[in-house]
């Protein structure tokens, strides 16, 4: 494991979940012991060691129920956990009930060892996906200049869609981000959020969020397939969103599933170039 991992269960010992909550922290620490357990009750006194190991680490949340404790610790201190685990949302996905019992009964005990595997999948995935910082070639651009704001548009190579994001073939692989465009409206970009390694998507649907100073947008793909990496570098550095949307900036690499049906319902960069155009000029009339 790269990075450090901490753990924050929900500290709700009263309740059946709360219990799943706590047990799924020490599976996970029994299985890899690189993974530091975070007690939320010394946490919540001040504990200097744990504040510290927060700010160094990958945080996975787990709370309990609907009160969230562990997520409300981690907001008080503006950090934003890797992953965050809802364990009512855990019973509905194994379809298993721990009871009302503070022991938990068999069905519990599954439970919480469904749930551990799942983190410690999704940390060697993320570990794979993260392992690899991808830049992309030389660029040549359409451009045009609208009051102070600068638009570009790649001349080839890249494919947009209504919601003004784009995909990039490279190989048998591809890489998805958002326009000029699109960061030029969204203003300072300050913080992303990943989707999982893994997740498999259709084309026009929500995978990543993009977070700027002044609204919260979201990566709608262009195309159908599947997550196997994504720009680390952008949780330290956001702003390459807006400096280099079409190279460092890039903000999921995937597998395609049938980008050839998927292409039809996308524009090429000439295309995007005059809808982005009527873009702008819609935009300017809409603030006078």
């Amino acid at each position: 494991m790269g990075k450090k991992v901490c753990v924050l269960p929900c500290n709700g010992l009263d309740k059946s979940l709360g219990v799943v909550a706590r047990d799924v922290a020490l599976k996970l620490i029994e299985k890899n012991p690189d993974i530091e357990l975070i007690c939320p009750v010394l946490l919540n006194s001040g504990d200097e060691k744990y504040e510290e190991l927060l700010r160094e680490s990958d945080i996975i949340v787990i709370d309990g129920c609907m009160t969230r404790c562990a997520t409300k610790l981690i907001d008080e201190r503006s950090l934003r956990p890797s992953k965050k685990i809802f364990t009512p949302d855990m019973v509905k996905k194994y379809k298993l009930k721990p009871g009302a019992s503070l022991i938990l009964n068999e069905e519990g005990q599954k439970l919480a060892e469904s749930v551990a595997s799942e983190i410690l999948d999704y940390l060697k995935e993320s570990e794979e996906g993260f392992a690899e910082v991808r830049e992309l070639g030389e660029i040549e651009y359409f451009e045009t200049v609208v009051d102070k704001f600068h638009f570009r548009v790649p001349k080839s190579g890249y494919y947009f869609n209504e919601n003004d994001c784009w995909v990039k073939l490279e190989g048998k692989k591809a890489f998805m981000g958002i326009s000029d465009f699109l960061q030029n409206m969204a203003s300072d970009i300050i913080f992303v959020e990943f989707p999982e390694i893994g997740l498999e998507f259709e084309q026009f649907d929500d995978v990543g969020t993009f977070e700027s100073i002044k609204i919260v947008l979201q990566l709608i793909t262009p195309a159908s397939g599947k997550v196997v990496a994504v720009n680390k570098q952008l949780e330290q550095a956001p702003e390459l969103l807006n400096k280099d949307p079409y190279g460092k900036g890039w903000f999921i690499e995937v597998e395609l599933k049938n980008f050839e049906e998927d292409k039809e319902l996308l524009m090429d960069g000439p295309a995007y170039f005059e809808y982005m155009k009527k873009k702008i000029e819609e935009e300017r009339k809409r603030m006078k």
